[in-house]
């Protein structure tokens, strides 16, 4: 398999789940959106393990569009 072939297939598994995250959407999206809008003081993310590294881009990625937010290590 060439590396085309193989980039094309990971461009469509990827694609796949976002439309089946998509789908799942619902009010619990919409009421962490509310919570997170309403927050007066810092967003405080946290996360072990492989969760530990997506929320610390988290926090820098609010952090970076105006949303006051730190990662805490548990």
């Amino acid at each position: 398999m060439d590396l085309i072939k193989i980039a094309q297939e990971t461009f469509h598994t990827e694609a796949d789940a976002l439309y089946k995250a998509a789908e799942r959407l619902d009010q619990n999206f919409l009421d962490a959106i509310s919570l997170i809008l309403q927050t007066k003081g810092k967003l405080i993310i946290t996360g072990v393990g492989k969760s530990g590294l997506v929320g610390a881009k988290m926090a820098a990625t609010f952090a970076s569009t105006g949303t006051s937010s730190f990662f805490l290590h548990p």
